[in-house]
């Protein structure tokens, strides 16, 4: 099942309960830019791993939506976004 969004042109594919697979609907299927990012929903924050457009480190935003605003900034305009800058505290995994 596939999920069009009111974020430019993303599709959302469901993978297991809390995940996406976010893809560009303007870039065939079967084209490796297809795919731009993938989307972890925690408790706590949203992570975002980039696949195509940003050069940054996973990011974390506060909801779905601030994170796929982020990401069709960046398949629409090639810009990395300042949510991204504005992660909470250290990535996951990361000393505080």
């Amino acid at each position: 099942m596939v999920f069009h969004r009111d974020h430019g042109h993303l599709e959302l594919t469901p993978l297991g309960e809390s995940g996406w697979r976010v893809c560009d609907a303007s870039v065939p299927d079967d084209a490796t830019s297809h795919v731009v990012a993938f989307i972890e929903e925690h408790e706590q924050d949203v992570e975002v791993v980039w696949l195509r457009g940003a050069t940054a480190p996973p990011g974390q935003f506060d909801t779905l939506d601030s994170a796929l605003d982020a990401i069709d900034d960046v398949v629409t305009t090639g810009e990395v976004r300042d949510a991204l800058a504005g992660v909470r505290g250290p990535r996951r995994g990361e000393p505080d």
